[in-house]
């Protein structure tokens, strides 16, 4: 289990550095798009480590369904991103914006799994 935490401490301090530096730069640049892939992969490998070690797999509490749910939101801010960097203009404005609210329901999903435990 400590390398599905470690795992998912990565991917917290990856996700934050290319959120932050895009809302800093106002602007995305390909190599936070680089570093927001390694956080999801890394969030997608911890997640799943925990998935597969979790004793009651059917069992739903408040953690289980915000970090799926993260982990989904995660996955379309990354193909969001991958298309913003190729479009720019409007949906680099709207992306910049979402960005925010994105890391918020993420870190909200990491916050409750301290709850739960």
């Amino acid at each position: 289990m400590i390398i599905a935490i470690i795992l998912i401490f990565s991917a917290f301090l990856l996700y934050s550095l290319s959120i932050w530096s895009e809302r800093f730069k106002k602007g995305l640049q390909s190599w936070m798009i680089k570093v927001f892939i390694v956080a999801f992969s890394c969030d997608l490998m911890g997640t799943a480590i925990m998935f597969f070690r979790a004793e009651a797999k059917l069992t739903a509490n408040i953690h289980i369904l915000c970090g799926y749910a993260a982990l989904i939101i995660m996955g379309l801010h990354l193909l969001w991103a991958l298309i913003t960097l190729s479009r720019r203009g409007r949906a680099e404005h709207y992306f910049h914006r979402f960005s925010i609210w994105a890391w918020v329901v993420w870190l909200s999903a990491l916050g409750s799994g301290f709850v739960v435990m």
